[in-house]
């Protein structure tokens, strides 16, 4: 299927604050040369980048809405983590919205903030898309987006003890997909 990247970015300019946006636009980029690296679908990739966050700024009662619609139950530790409930409630938004239902797009957005434990090459690609991007800023950020440009499953590792090493640091409890998502990536 074909889908319009141009009405994407303009909903998202549309929709998204300003930095938001521009957050918006550089995981698409990184994505879509991330896709190209391993050989994944390109514009499922950008498709995957240009709505990763199409929810993040909304209300989080709406947030909350849409996972209903979906038919998302969130565990105890996902309902205290409200930031990252944008990747789930986007699913339903673009499903109902915009009639977006490949499930690859759907489960890479979803999972773009937690990770799972049965990841597809996409999934990967949105995921490190995200923490890469050239707006990123963090320590050693330049080795992670040099790793992601290069390995795609030692990449996934490693953004695997940053998320659990950032969480624990943070005194924060680890959702049920992060805790899978570490376990697979560290026996590679």
């Amino acid at each position: 299927m074909e889908y319009d990247l141009k009405k994407l970015d303009k909903l998202a300019k549309k929709t998204l604050s300003a930095k938001r946006y521009y957050h918006t636009q550089c995981v698409v980029q990184q994505a879509q040369k991330l896709a190209r690296l391993y050989g994944c679908d390109e514009q499922k990739a950008m498709v995957a980048g240009w709505m990763h966050d199409i929810c993040k700024e909304m209300p989080r009662e709406e947030q909350l809405q849409w996972l209903t619609k979906c038919g998302i139950i969130l565990d105890s530790v996902q309902e205290s983590q409200p930031k990252t409930w944008h990747g789930m409630a986007a699913c339903g938004f673009i499903s109902e919205k915009l009639g977006i239902t490949d499930p690859e797009i759907l489960h890479a957005i979803r999972f773009h903030t937690t990770a799972c434990g049965h990841m597809t090459e996409l999934d990967e690609v949105v995921y490190l898309a995200d923490l890469t991007s050239v707006d990123r800023v963090y320590p050693d950020i330049l080795p992670m987006r040099k790793l992601a440009e290069t390995a795609l499953k030692p990449a996934m590792k490693e953004a695997m003890r940053y998320a659990v090493n950032d969480l624990v640091e943070r005194s924060l409890g680890i959702s049920f997909d992060t805790f899978q998502a570490y376990n697979v990536y560290m026996a590679y």
